[in-house]
């Protein structure tokens, strides 16, 4: 299952029991509706946790935020929750400014097992 949009793709991938989405490109106003979608479908009927690696993203704003908050309420009704890995120093940055890395589960050391799962998603190199 994928998504994309001009300047952002979403790819998600299977991992043991979990899911991982792979993101790159630039998560803002025009794109954060293809993310929620994406989200929405992994709400209804995902795993335990869900995995976002943002390690391809290079920007987020105040709705791709909105985003995973929304999903996170939703997926805490169900005592499941989102996990962010792989995010660059500025978004880990918006995160701890906006009070959300503990709600977010915002996860600050690269995950370095995930490189070959991003190859075989044929995502885009990643941001940096």
């Amino acid at each position: 299952m994928s998504v994309s949009a001009e300047g952002f793709w979403a790819k998600v991938v299977g991992l043991d029991d979990d899911t991982v989405v792979f993101l790159s490109g630039e998560l803002d106003m025009a794109t954060a509706p293809e993310l929620t979608g994406l989200l929405g479908t992994l709400v209804a009927q995902g795993p335990p946790e869900v995995v976002l690696d943002f390690s391809g993203l290079s920007f987020i704003d105040s709705s791709g935020i909105a985003a995973l908050v929304d999903s996170q309420h939703r997926l805490n009704e169900q005592k499941r929750r989102l996990c962010i890995q792989g995010a660059q120093r500025e978004a880990v940055r918006v995160f701890e400014i906006a009070g959300l890395v503990e709600f977010l589960h915002v996860q600050t050391d690269r995950v370095e097992d995930r490189a070959q799962l991003r190859e075989q998603a044929g995502s885009p190199p990643v941001a940096g």
